[in-house]
C-alpha cells in the first residue's frame, strides 16, 4: 500500500479494523453532513446519524466481515477495493471511493 494522506491513512486503519464498528469509523474525519451512496441497496445516507442507523444497521445484520485488497489515494479521492463476506457465506467485490473536502475531511462516499 502507498502512502496516504492523515484521512486517508484513518480510513486504512478504519478497514484494517473494520470489527470495530461505528465506533472505529468515528475516528475517520467526517464533514457534519457527509453522504454515503449504496447504489445497489438503495442506501442514500447524510450525516453520522443516519450512516450509523442505516449504513451500520446492515452491516450488523448481515454480520459483513470486511477484508482490504488494496487502497490508493489520487487527489481527493481514496479508493479502497474490498472484499466482504455475509453471515451466509456470500462475498461480494466492493469499490468503496471516498471523496475529501479542501479540509481533507470525507464529504462523500460511494460503495460500488
Amino acid at each position: 500500500m502507498r502512502k496516504l494522506s492523515a484521512t486517508g491513512e484513518a480510513i486504512r486503519e478504519y478497514k484494517l479494523n473494520a470489527s470495530g464498528g461505528y465506533a472505529a469509523w468515528s475516528k475517520v474525519s467526517c464533514t457534519d453532513a457527509y453522504r454515503m451512496h449504496v447504489p445497489s441497496m438503495g442506501f442514500d445516507t447524510t450525516g453520522p446519524t443516519e450512516c450509523k442507523k442505516v449504513i451500520f444497521g446492515w452491516v450488523t445484520e448481515i454480520e459483513a466481515k470486511q477484508e482490504l485488497v488494496d487502497i490508493i489515494e489520487h487527489g481527493p479521492c481514496v479508493t479502497c477495493f474490498l472484499n466482504i463476506s455475509d453471515k451466509n457465506g456470500g462475498v461480494l467485490a466492493i469499490t468503496e471511493v471516498f471523496k475529501l473536502n479542501d479540509s481533507g475531511q470525507v464529504e462523500e462516499i460511494w460503495a460500488l
